[in-house]
């Protein structure tokens, strides 16, 4: 994983372990690897991943179980609500950058549908199965 100087390292992790569970290559109730073992695997200090790891716990998206590790929630509203915070933290960041090009709301909704209905016409075209790395 590459990072970001713009965003802090743990928010980057927490944000890759949320894109991981909203895909589905992390299920609800699925135990992470350990706090070592994600250490290891994102090149950072353990702390870091544990900050993450404590962020992701008080969002009630991981429940820690005392001597056995951290578990995704079962709860499917608080997967939902944190899939429509990665979808809306993915809007800003795109229409911030798009204007900041001068680029006219009207302009950014027809260049985005334009892109969906290609999106849509490649779809057969292109394997779209996520890899999942944790």
């Amino acid at each position: 994983m590459k990072f970001t100087d713009d965003v802090p390292i743990y928010r980057q992790i927490e944000q890759y372990i949320a894109g991981e569970i909203i895909s589905g290559c992390i299920q609800p109730g699925q135990q992470l690897p350990s706090v070592r073992q994600l250490a290891l695997q994102f090149s950072v200090n353990t702390n870091t991943v544990q900050r993450a790891l404590r962020e992701m716990i008080i969002e009630n998206i991981l429940e820690s179980r005392r001597g056995r590790g951290n578990f995704v929630t079962t709860d499917q509203d608080i997967i939902e609500k944190q899939r429509q915070k990665l979808i809306y933290q993915s809007l800003v960041a795109m229409y911030s950058q798009l204007h900041a090009l001068n680029i006219s709301d009207a302009k950014i909704k027809e260049c985005l549908d334009d892109f969906l209905i290609k999106r849509r016409s490649e779809n057969g075209k292109h394997d779209r199965t996520k890899k999942c790395l944790l």
